[in-house]
């Protein structure tokens, strides 16, 4: 009887360490997320004029590995769109605890929601938080679209550069 308790016992542990390893017990999180006019959204703020760079920034805590922040631009309240079409995407790859930012400006004004999400290597969602703000002034002729930075297309956030 008592060979047959160790036995149970010891196949238990076995079994937890197997879950263990399988498990991914990271506390990395998105601690804010703000907009602003600089790489660090200081000050913050929600309102920007048309052509003007919006910074949005994601700050990332309790981490030291490799991960995937994924920025999405949402239309909310767009002249001649809908609400909840996406204007653009980006994909960003860093390291360690740290600020993860993305900046565009945009032609037209209207309000607009971006959605961060933090991601592990393999692409798992780990944390995800977002915001709106609004763009004011008269559309500019030359696009509709968003443009992309030229810092970001570098992926300024890299510690690989």
């Amino acid at each position: 009887m008592k060979s047959k308790i160790n036995l149970i016992i010891a196949v238990g542990v076995l079994i937890f360490i197997a879950m263990a390893c399988n498990a991914s017990f990271t506390t990395a999180n998105i601690s804010s997320f703000s907009f602003g006019k600089n790489d660090k959204a200081e000050p913050p703020t929600s309102s920007f004029n048309t052509g003007e760079k919006v910074y949005a920034v994601a700050m990332v805590a309790n981490t030291s590995s490799k991960h995937k922040m994924r920025f999405k631009v949402f239309y909310e309240n767009v002249q001649g769109r809908t609400k909840g079409e996406e204007a653009m995407n980006k994909e960003l790859d860093f390291e360690g605890a740290r600020p993860v930012f993305l900046t565009f400006d945009l032609p037209i004004p209207g309000d607009f929601k971006v959605e961060a999400t933090l991601l592990d290597e393999q692409g798992k969602e780990l944390d995800k938080k977002s915001g709106t703000f609004t763009v004011k002034g008269n559309p500019q002729t030359a696009t509709e679209e968003p443009q992309k930075s030229s810092d970001s297309d570098k992926d300024s956030n890299s510690d690989d550069n």
